[in-house]
């Protein structure tokens, strides 16, 4: 019997350390695991920028999901957003962030009081006191404005009040930022006498190219923009526009453009759509964009992040792993004693003598 209770020790340990290694590895490890199939993007000239480009986290709510796992949803769903900011941040040093929209999942029907919440949550999540430049565009579940729902004057004062009140407009002198609301066919161009002294970036939560129209042309007209940065469909993709062209950006590489090429020769403006980074959207590939810009060079990445989903499902499988297999055990280990006893007992009752 000591033998059977130091086994049944050895087990149950093997069991939480190979748990405690599972946690170690899916909480922690993972993030260094991702960023090391990263491309770093190295400046060759003083005057480069980096931008760290945030599409469609949107941190969780509290209407849509009432079940009784949501909070613990919400929780691990910011927890992973705060450790793949720290790991991109830590990774790329950038000089501005570029948050593309679609920063809350209920922005648009949450109260006073969900809504104060929500960018606590969000701020929390993406806080660094030391990176100060900004920039927030909000998207269709900030304000409004998905498949014509009405955008109030409300939702757009509170977002502007929480989120843009300090945003970035120029940077060094070199680069300027326009910010462009799809939803309400609106852009910023504050000062157009100096933009032509500027490389000019647009700043879109919906994709401009692709849907052409008078806002397109408006844009083209007045911004000229060498390039512009959009999310909302959850993919990874670039526009070259007035063509057709589409490509799909799933590779882990990095791709370089002459943006005054671009525009000066082949008279084409470029768009890159910048994915989700949250694991909530359902997508396999998620992550957050990285750009470094370098006159009118650009060179641009996707930071690819873990699928947060396959861990979650690594728990779910060492779980029943080890249900089945104490169960296992547990037969192995006692029955055959028990039968042992029970015959051992008849086989004394049977040997009393009869008279």
């Amino acid at each position: 019997m000591a033998s059977l209770r130091g086994v049944n020790r050895l087990v149950c340990r093997g069991f939480i350390v190979v748990t405690l290694l599972l946690m170690f590895f899916n909480e922690v490890l993972i993030y260094y695991v991702a960023q090391s199939s990263w491309h770093p993007i190295d400046c060759q000239q003083e005057n480069c920028t980096r931008l760290l480009l945030i599409a469609d986290p949107q941190i969780l709510g509290n209407s849509y999901d009432r079940s009784s796992h949501s909070s613990l949803a919400r929780y691990d769903s910011d927890r992973y957003l705060q450790k793949s900011f720290e790991r991109a941040i830590s990774f790329t040093q950038p000089h501005i962030i570029v948050f593309l929209g679609d920063l809350l999942d209920e922005g648009n029907i949450a109260t006073a009081q969900e809504y104060k919440q929500y960018v606590k949550r969000f701020k929390r999540i993406f806080q660094n006191k030391r990176l100060t430049n900004r920039i927030h565009v909000p998207g269709d579940n900030d304000i409004g404005g998905d498949n014509g729902d009405y955008i109030s004057n409300s939702n757009q004062r509170r977002f502007e009040n929480e989120f843009m009140s300090e945003d970035l407009f120029d940077f060094d002198n070199r680069l300027r930022f326009f910010k462009i609301n799809r939803m309400l066919l609106d852009f910023t161009n504050p000062d157009k006498e100096h933009n032509a002294d500027r490389l000019r970036i647009g700043i879109s939560h919906a994709p401009l190219l692709i849907g052409g129209g008078p806002l397109l042309r408006a844009i083209i007209s007045e911004l000229d923009p060498h390039i512009i940065f959009s999310g909302h469909w959850h993919e990874s993709r670039i526009f070259i526009y007035p063509s057709t062209k589409v490509i799909n950006f799933y590779e882990n590489a990095v791709r370089h453009f002459d943006l005054k090429s671009l525009k000066e020769q082949d008279h084409s403006y470029l768009e890159i759509m910048v994915p989700t980074c949250s694991y909530r959207m359902g997508k396999s590939k998620i992550g957050m964009g990285y750009a470094v810009l370098e006159d009118f060079n650009l060179s641009y990445t996707v930071l690819w992040q873990p699928n947060r989903f396959i861990l979650l499902f690594s728990y779910v499988f060492w779980g029943l792993f080890v249900l089945c297999g104490g169960i296992v055990y547990k037969m192995m280990t006692r029955c055959p004693f028990r039968v042992t006893k029970r015959q051992t007992h008849y086989s004394r009752v049977s040997n009393i003598p009869q008279f």
